[in-house]
């Protein structure tokens, strides 16, 4: 009976303990790091619109958010096969074509049709860009081959657009 005694003494000595070194707070958070995210390749299929006279063309983009929106920058790509089969990306301003940006959604806007047009776009986090020590301004005067270096594997995962 004594053992009985001793281990229950002491099986309540550590649970007091152990209780008493435990703090709980409503104010952690688990934080999970920004991280660049590029779109995988859209064949464009623009509309003209007959109020404005220009292609339109609207994408779903999802991971765009408010704190993208304030702090961050969205980077758009055009990209087709050369005479050599060779795929070439450009900066979508390249192609004639404007990107609105808003949550959830991209307006592609453009002066002639960009239809078979291949377009991806790459969402960079204010956090990134701070930690590589860019602007906006400058993030968006980025070649895709710069991108892509600049932002490592996550500009890259997707790869290149193939013939469907």
């Amino acid at each position: 009976m004594r053992k009985v005694t001793i281990f229950f003494l002491t099986a309540t000595a550590i649970g007091f303990f152990s209780l008493t070194s435990c703090t709980k707070n409503n104010t952690t958070t688990i934080n999970h790091p920004d991280s660049v995210y590029t779109s995988a390749w859209v064949t464009l299929s623009m509309q003209l619109n007959n109020v404005d006279s220009d292609y339109e063309e609207n994408i779903s983009a999802p991971a765009i958010t408010s704190a993208i929106l304030d702090k961050g920058v969205i980077l758009g790509y055009g990209a087709y096969l050369n005479a050599s089969n060779d795929t070439v990306v450009e900066n979508a301003l390249e192609f004639d074509m404007f990107q609105t940006v808003s949550v959830g959604n991209i307006l592609l806007q453009a002066g002639f049709d960009n239809s078979g047009l291949w377009y991806r776009y790459v969402i960079v986090p204010g956090s990134v860009l701070t930690t590589k020590g860019l602007t906006p301004l400058q993030a968006k005067s980025l070649s895709y081959a710069e991108a892509t270096k600049l932002f490592g594997s996550a500009a890259n995962k997707v790869g290149s657009p193939t013939i469907q």
